[in-house]
This record gives C-alpha cells, structure tokens and sequence, in this order.
C-alpha cells in the first residue's frame, strides 16, 4: 500500500522539482565568487578562460601575495558535477568564518586558492538545461559518424526531464525493483531472476545507430583530457590530450606556481575514502602507475584523517579514477599530493525509521532509493508514463524512472553538512603540510679563522616537503640549501649551494660547512612547496 502512495506523491513531481532544485544560475554562482571575493583576505583572478571565452576563476586565500606553501581546491571539472561547485564555495564561507586569531594563524605560513567552477561553460549551460552534459562548449562529433549534434536528448513526455526509458520484451536483461516498482535493477541470473526489459536514456535514435541522444549539446568532458593515461578515440575526451584550454589553464596555474604543495580534487572519483595502495609491479613499469611506497603511506594517514570528520556522512563509495582524469596527472604529472572526494555522496544510512530496512552494504540501486524516500527527493524517481514512440512500433513504451543528474547532487539544502566537514577537514589538511625549522646552529672555531657550522632542519609537518614521485619529476623544484657568505670569506668544505631529496614527516637532515673568515653569513633551506626558513649565523 505504501509503495502506491509514494507512486501517487511522484506522480505530481515534475511541477515541484524545479523548486527543490535550487541550484544557483552562473549568474547566482558568480554573484557568489564576487561576495566571497569582497573578503580582505580573499583575491580574485582568472587562471585563463573557457573554450567558450568565460574567465575561470580562481579565489586566493591567503594573508598576504608572498607565495607560501599553498592547498589548492578544483572543482567543477566534469560538468556533470555541479554539487562539487556548491561544496567548494561553502568550503570558502566556513574557513572565511573561523574565529580571527584561528584563521591569522592558518594563514600565517599557508595560503588555499580555490578554483570552484572550472567547466565554466558546463556549469553554466547545466544549471538550465533538461539534461546534464560533461563536457565544455565546444561542438564534438562523440558517436564519430561525421556529424555533429544530430542526435540531442529529447523530453518525449514532455515532463521537464530527461529521465530513463523502458521497452518491455518477453525476455530483457533488466527488472523492476521489488520495493521500489519505478526503479530498474538488472535481473541476477544467479538466483533465478527474469528481466522483462530493455532500458535506454530518454530520447530517440535520429541517426539509427541504436544509441539513443548520445550525440548532442556537450563537448569535452575535462576531466577526460589530461595526460596520464589519456583515452584516445573516446567519447568526450578532445582530438588530443590537453586540447582545451580549460585543461591548460589549470595545468599552468600549478607549474607556473610551484607553492602548491597539495591538491585536493571535488570530483567524480575518490582516493581519500579509501587510500592508495602501493602496486610493485606498477610502479616498476617505464611509466609509472602507481603511488610509491612512501606515498601510500601518507594517502594512508590523510585517509584516516579524512574518514574520522566524515563519520557522520557514513561510508562514501568506491570510485575508481578513469582515464585521462585530472587528479591522477596532477600526482603522475605535476609531482603534487593529489586528493579527491565527490564532497558528498548518498548517506549508507539513508533511512532510519523502524519499519525501514537497514540500508547499509545494499547495493547502489537499493541505496539510491531508500535516500529518495526517506528524504522524500522530488524528482529523482519518476512514475513510468506509457509513449508511442517511433523507434518501437507496436512495443510498449515506457518513459520514467531515474533522473540521472540525482545520484551526484543532491538539492542544495543537503549539502550544507558536507560543506561544513569538507571544511573542518581542509583546515586540518592544510595544517598537515610540511613546515619546516631550525634546530640552534653549532659554530666551532677550529683555530686559524677557520670554522665548523653545524645545523640541523627538521619538518614538523605530518607530510613531506613533497611527494617521493616528484624526485623523479625534473621540472619539480627541490629542496635546496643556499649558504651566502661574505667576499672575504671562502669555502673548505662544502657548497654553497645543494639539492636535497624530499624531506619526510617528522624527519630532519643535517648540513654542515667548512668557512675560512670571521663575519655572519645567511643560510637558507627549504622549497617551494614546503616554505624556505632563512637563518644568520655569525662566525
């Protein structure tokens, strides 16, 4: 009997799901940027524009211009997204919000740059479309039969969505849900389970090539265009690897600022839920695939970190990274911790009412309707409507069931939780971050003018100075030693300038030098990405 109510309820949603769906226009959104911009600690600038000539922005957080050891935020980059966006702005507000004297001293020796939306031009065809695409404004040929755009998704019930469709068979691969009449589930042959349908997207077959709206409005997907691993060939993923601009824009913005120490990703894939594992054959390979051994170990600590302030939103599901994505070249690439998470995801207890059954470890299906009904998410199930459709002559022809874009983003008003942890957990990460400092140095007068210095660099930090990966990145600054002295001064032993290897967490090395000649002289140490601590010693 209940299921029928709920039918009942959906059966009036398609004129209440655009008010529960309040994502914010581009407009709205970069009302909002402006708003958090206005902030005297936050700067605005563009990192380059969109393929359709939008600028990309980016808001720098930070207490001063000196470059410092930097966290950097993206999200927005698969256009589908659009509550990694949302997440990244309330991320902003929260640490805008702490109390002045916590926030003085975060900023002291770190800055967090954050690039909330960069599809620009995703995000802003989305937020006021039918159907969600992935890719930038650039016309792409996805299904590669020469012509563009000739097979657009279409609302055949005129409902204004884009949901699923459903042809019934005497035998098909796919059945509805025992509970849930309106969802579709795949028939377990296994246990003896019959489907009786086909199930499709919305939308007709113009071109007849037995694929349905899968060639219109949309172009390249960003997060299908970088370097590691690029996917030639593919739907989605650009003529060439990094043939967009928004690609390059972000791609520069690291190398050409080599403070960024750590690169935390709101997107379509997750490695802080669960970490990265070390994979010997993979990292032994001529192109390394996998994080080294002493990486994983620090995935490993930033995972149980990150685990601990997501408690409450129950366990987050595994999504693998594919091809071509952004956060795997940021760390193959760029030589930089990269992290990513979706920031929010259906909550394992999606139901906590008595008579529900407990959601935990069911599958995706299950999990996605039981948050649906018992946060009663108008528009995310639809009832089925019978159609004619042309594809299907004499067939029964059904169009309802899942709206895609549901499964990622939720309405707003329920990312309002995860923003405030992602919050918590990006202070805390940022706070991780490898700093660096000097023990007293030790000058022994040898006799003659000729002097022993002896000192010690320590990194308090919970990570290190960079990843192990970025030694084998040439174009990654490294730790380095400068020891200025005067003119009439010189070297015995020593030099006045080396490189180091990455400097662990909790670790320390010791420098040492041979100088003939009475006066101060200046050392320095450090790198980019962990800060340079500079110290005068007198001989």
């Amino acid at each position: 009997m209940k299921y029928w109510f709920l039918r009942l309820c959906l059966a009036c949603i398609p004129l209440g799901a655009s008010a529960q769906w309040n994502y914010p226009s581009y407009d709205a959104l970069k009302g909002q940027i402006q708003s958090i911009s206005s902030n005297k600690l936050v700067e605005q600038v563009s990192i380059g524009k969109s393929f359709s000539g939008e600028q990309i922005p980016v808001l720098k957080i930070q207490s001063s211009k000196e470059a410092k050891p930097t966290l950097l935020i993206v999200a927005g980059v698969d256009g589908k997204h659009l509550a990694g966006s949302i997440n990244a702005l309330s991320v902003a507000k929260h640490i805008l919000a702490l109390p002045a004297a916590e926030l003085q001293t975060l900023l002291s020796d770190k800055s967090i740059w954050i690039v909330p939306v960069l599809n620009v031009d995703a995000y802003k065809r989305n937020a006021q479309t039918l159907d969600w695409a992935s890719g930038n404004g650039r016309q792409i040929d996805n299904d590669r039969d020469g012509r563009i755009d000739e097979n657009p998704n279409v609302d055949l019930n005129k409902d204004g969505v884009i949901s699923q469709m459903r042809v019934k068979l005497p035998a098909g691969p796919f059945r509805s849900h025992a509970e849930h009449p309106d969802l579709m589930v795949v028939a377990d042959r296994t246990k003896s389970e019959s489907g009786s349908y086909e199930l499709f997207k919305e939308g007709l077959d113009t071109d007849q090539d037995g694929l349905f709206g899968e060639d219109g409005l949309g172009g390249v997907n960003i997060d299908r265009n970088f370097t590691f691993e690029y996917p030639f060939f593919e739907q989605e993923t650009g003529d060439y690897a990094a043939s967009e601009p928004e690609t390059r824009a972000i791609i520069d913005l690291i190398f050409e600022h080599p403070q960024i120490a750590t690169v935390l990703h709101f997107g379509l894939q997750n490695n802080l839920s669960v970490p990265e594992q070390f994979d010997p054959r993979k990292a032994s390979e001529r192109i390394t695939k996998s994080w080294t051994s002493n990486d994983t170990q620090i995935s490993a600590i930033i995972s149980q970190l990150y685990n601990k302030d997501m408690k409450s939103l129950g366990d987050a599901p595994k999504m693998p990274a594919g091809r071509g994505n952004f956060s795997s070249t940021v760390y193959y690439h760029t030589g930089k911790f990269s992290f990513v998470t979706p920031s929010w995801w259906i909550p394992s207890q999606a139901d906590t009412s008595k008579k529900a059954p407990p959601n935990q470890g069911l599958k995706d299906e299950d999990r996605f309707a039981n948050w649906v009904r018992a946060k009663q998410i108008q528009g995310a199930i639809l009832p089925w409507t019978k159609i004619d459709h042309p594809d299907f002559p004499g067939q029964e022809v059904e169009v309802g069931g899942v709206v895609d874009k549901f499964r990622q983003n939720p309405p707003v008003e329920h990312l309002e939780e995860s923003g405030r942890l992602h919050a918590d957990f990006i202070v805390k990460l940022t706070k991780a971050m490898a700093k660096l400092e000097f023990s007293a140095p030790k000058v022994t007068n040898l006799g003659d003018d000729v002097y022993r210095i002896e000192i010690r660099l320590f990194n308090t930090g919970a990570m290190p100075v960079y990843p192990e990966i970025a030694d084998r990145i040439k174009h990654v600054s490294k730790m380095k030693s400068i020891l200025e002295i005067q003119k009439s001064q010189k070297f015995l032993s020593g030099k006045r300038l080396q490189l180091y290897p990455t400097l662990a967490a909790g670790g320390s090395t010791n420098f040492s030098w041979l100088v003939k000649g009475k006066g101060k002289v200046q050392l320095t140490v450090g790198c980019p990405s962990a800060g340079e601590k500079t110290i005068d010693i007198t001989l």
